[in-house]
């Protein structure tokens, strides 16, 4: 009996942990860090492992670079002048794409925003993260982790953590999880464990590497197709370590609450080093509100 209960438990565990979508804010620290690139990329590759993906461009770059036609955006939907099924776009690796209003991000209702994202209850939402008003929108802001995508440059390091800085600050974020591109993994390594120990040092917050993705020519030959690396080139090294990360991702941990646009606010992290996770768990995300408007 005892152990029919406990797998009653499990099953229901399970349930509801499938029916949550996780959302995934990719920042990047530069213009030219390629912020864009990792969001398709990590989008195909979470595909690619059987995933139902939704990929909010928020930016407005993920749709060009994919060559796809737009009829409107989310900004419409919440306007009335489309239907939220008319702007939903399949992409070929799978994804469904659906364009924000990237020049007004911050007009966006995130609680009538995330419903459009959320139907059918995909399994992950990645949201490629505008530039433009402030460090999050009130989308991203929602979302249960922020990867922060930089190079190796010191231009793009300092910028990673000018914006964690300013994250910190204004939601009061204590995790971030990194991702090195055009790196190898000793390279990745370094800049995330000098990165962390100022982090921890000046912002007592905690950083985690999530992978690497190094140099590869094809992510270029891809571009010029209008298709991801991952698509077009499934064995190249780039594609490789996206798949890799794309694995990770699936494993985060993930808080189990109400699946209501309300709930889902409050996210969960797992506060490691760039050694990979400790398994200790905070029960606090980036949030819907910021610290200063609270």
């Amino acid at each position: 009996m005892v152990k029919l209960v406990l797998d009653q438990a499990e099953g229901l565990r399970r349930l509801v942990a499938r029916h949550t979508t996780r959302i995934v804010a990719v920042v990047g620290s530069a213009p030219e860090a390629g912020q864009t690139s990792v969001a398709l990329n990590l989008a195909s590759a979470l595909a690619h492992h059987g995933q139902d993906v939704v990929l909010a461009d928020e930016s407005g770059h993920a749709a060009p670079a994919l060559g796809l036609p737009l009829r409107g955006d989310i900004h419409d939907v919440l306007a009335g002048r489309i239907s939220s099924e008319a702007v939903r776009v399949q992409t070929r690796d799978n994804v469904v794409l659906v364009p924000v209003a990237h020049r007004h991000p911050e007009r966006i209702d995130p609680q009538r925003a995330l419903p459009v994202l959320t139907v059918g209850e995909p399994d992950v939402v990645i949201v490629d993260c505008t530039h433009a008003g402030g460090v999050l929108s009130p989308l991203a802001a929602h979302a249960h982790d922020v990867l922060v995508v930089l190079g190796c440059e010191p231009a793009s390091i300092t910028g990673a953590y000018s914006w964690i800085k300013q994250a910190h600050y204004e939601y009061a974020l204590a995790q971030f999880r990194v991702l090195v591109n055009r790196a190898e993994d000793m390279e990745a390594r370094v800049v995330c464990r000098n990165l962390a120990t100022t982090a921890s040092r000046y912002l007592a917050v905690s950083l985690e590497l999530a992978g690497h993705v190094p140099s590869d020519r094809q992510v270029v030959r891809a571009r010029h197709l209008t298709r991801t690396v991952v698509d077009a080139f499934p064995m190249a090294p780039a594609a490789v370590a996206y798949r890799q990360l794309a694995a990770q991702v699936m494993h985060w941990p993930l808080a189990i609450r109400d699946t209501g646009p309300a709930a889902l606010g409050a996210g969960i992290g797992q506060v490691g080093d760039c050694g990979g996770d400790r398994g200790v768990e905070m029960t606090h995300g980036v949030g819907a509100v910021s610290a200063h408007t609270a």
